[in-house]
């Protein structure tokens, strides 16, 4: 963990590049109606005022909160859910420390895979328009 001075809301690193990554972050982005969080695609842009490369960025998922301490991993997951609406519970659970360590354990097994998974969503990214169904009346070939 390392500190830094924050703005008044929770800052969200993640990769971008990354179809997985994309696609969770978007499920986030939508909970987050009021505007609580900063999310920033570190594949794109670096971040004003922090200390940790692009590289190590995109290695894992980072957030840094409000008091200026950045997190990364299974915990940085935790700050991020005890925002989230419906999510609260889920990120209270970063409170025991047990949990954070099983859960940080499952996060580095995860990383493993992650290029395995990143696979078939970037084919489907690169090809929508050829797997997406048509758009309008299905009664129109009849």
């Amino acid at each position: 963990m390392k500190s830094v001075e924050n703005g008044s809301k929770l800052k969200v690193f993640f990769d971008g590049g990354c179809p997985l990554c994309r696609r969770e972050i978007g499920v986030y982005k939508r909970l987050d109606r009021d505007k609580k969080i900063e999310w920033t695609d570190v594949s794109t842009q670096l971040p004003d005022g922090i200390a940790i490369d692009r590289k190590t960025l995109l290695k894992r998922f980072h957030v840094q909160s409000v008091d200026g301490v950045i997190y990364s991993g299974a915990e940085a997951f935790f700050k991020l859910w005890k925002e989230m609406p419906g999510w609260k519970w889920l990120g209270k659970l970063g409170n025991y420390g047990l949990v954070v360590k099983f859960a940080e354990m499952l996060y580095i097994q995860f990383l493993k895979v992650r290029p395995f998974l990143q696979k078939p969503l970037k084919y489907i990214d690169d090809n929508k328009k050829f797997i997406q169904p048509k758009k309008g009346n299905d009664n129109e070939d009849k």
